[in-house]
């Protein structure tokens, strides 16, 4: 059996990695239309004002998110007492 923090981690970082690629695509793509004009003049520039600072910033930020998930986690699953091996878990009876 897997270890489900772990893999709970790994989506983490999985989904933390396609996040922070959301403001280098756009940075990206408004560079890509502003030089893309045909006559040099683009009808339509969108300027997103995110420089090397601001992508770094939006990178430590969902590096704090991801370890605030992770913390969180584990936290729970601490509190969570471990089933003793073979006790089956089911309703108390009284």
């Amino acid at each position: 059996m897997r270890n489900r923090v772990v893999l709970a981690v790994a989506r983490l970082v999985r989904l933390s990695a396609v996040l922070a690629m959301v403001p280098v695509a756009l940075v990206t793509s408004a560079v890509t239309a502003s030089a893309s004009a045909a006559d040099g003049v683009a009808a339509s520039t969108m300027q997103f004002p995110i420089g090397p600072v601001g992508i770094a910033a939006v990178v430590v930020g969902l590096g704090g998110l991801v370890t605030g998930l992770v913390r969180h986690h584990r936290r729970v699953a601490a509190a969570q007492p471990a089933p003793a091996p073979g006790v089956e878990q089911g309703p108390a009876s009284g």
